[in-house]
């Protein structure tokens, strides 16, 4: 009797045995996806609209905690229009900004800016007063317009 006992647990061991590697997780890892790394594309478009709009209109109230700022010079000899990326608290929260320079002889020029601190956008300027309008984009989707002004060349001294 004590012999059947023995052999019967340990025929109940050895179908608990098979049983469980038979229901083991395969051998084949879990694919993990590889981060691909994105790019900012600079886009430049150009166009000509009938009577260009160089009037500003008011920026947007931006919360504290995305605050962003940009410096916009106009140079003295050529006309050049620079946009300068400032960065801000929310700085990292900006996924783009987007650049739109109305130029007074009636060309819009629109260009996309990496939120990188210190990252400049380029755009041929006029003799006459130009308006450029920035908008920041945030990675929760919302956006705000951060400078619209015009500029004008400064005379010599």
């Amino acid at each position: 009797m004590h012999k059947i006992a023995t052999l019967l647990v340990v025929l109940f061991i050895a179908i608990l045995t098979v049983g469980a590697a038979c229901t083991s997780s395969s051998d084949t890892p879990t694919p993990v996806p590889t981060p691909v790394q994105t790019t900012v594309p600079v886009i430049t478009a150009v166009q000509t609209p009938q009577s260009p709009d160089l009037q500003p209109q008011p920026t947007d109230v931006i919360p504290t905690q995305k605050y962003v700022e940009v410096q916009v010079d106009k140079d003295p000899i050529y006309g050049t229009i620079i946009v300068i990326f400032r960065g801000g608290k929310g700085q990292y929260a900006v996924t783009t900004l987007t650049v739109k320079a109305t130029l007074a002889n009636g060309e819009l020029h629109i260009q996309d800016l990496a939120p990188e601190v210190n990252k400049e956008a380029e755009f041929p300027g006029t003799t006459g007063s130009d308006r450029v309008e920035v908008t920041a984009f945030f990675n929760d989707g919302t956006s705000y317009k951060i400078y619209d002004g015009t500029l004008a060349l400064r005379p010599r001294q």
